[in-house]
């Protein structure tokens, strides 16, 4: 689906809007997904913005860190996501997002490049990770 994005040109840059952190950015490629699976999950997913938060730093082992996407449900994490321009399917891509997990203890996890996504969920219970298809709808 394409959305209708907003940009602005400043310094022989351009920059896109971010509905979530009300603020125009360097428009980057890892950006521009960023902003596809913000507009996805809002208009398509019917997530609200006030749910959603954008590069949310954390520290992990005396490090600090920052999550592209965290969507929370009832005030919990519920859905990590990881964007990337470059491969998705990497292991050092999964690694990174397990370890976030470990932290934030979400529901699902999303790696995307917005033309594919890997949404999966930990069953801690059955020690398996469960695929889906589809991004939960809110």
């Amino acid at each position: 689906m394409k959305y209708n994005f907003y940009y602005k040109y400043y310094n022989n840059n351009t920059y896109i809007y971010c509905i979530i952190r009300n603020k125009y950015y360097l428009f980057t490629k890892e950006e521009f997904i960023r902003q596809n699976i913000l507009y996805h999950l809002i208009i398509n997913k019917g997530y609200d913005i006030s749910s959603i938060f954008v590069e949310k730093s954390f520290i992990f082992n005396k490090v600090k860190k920052r999550i592209d996407i965290i969507v929370y449900n009832n005030k919990k994490p519920y859905i990590l996501i990881e964007c990337k321009y470059s491969c998705i399917f990497s292991q050092k891509v999964f690694d990174q997002i397990i370890k976030y997990f470990f932290f934030i203890k979400s529901n699902y996890l999303i790696i995307t490049n917005y033309i594919n996504n890997l949404i999966f969920k930990i069953d801690k219970k059955n020690n398996r990770i469960l695929f889906f298809n589809k991004i939960p709808n809110f």
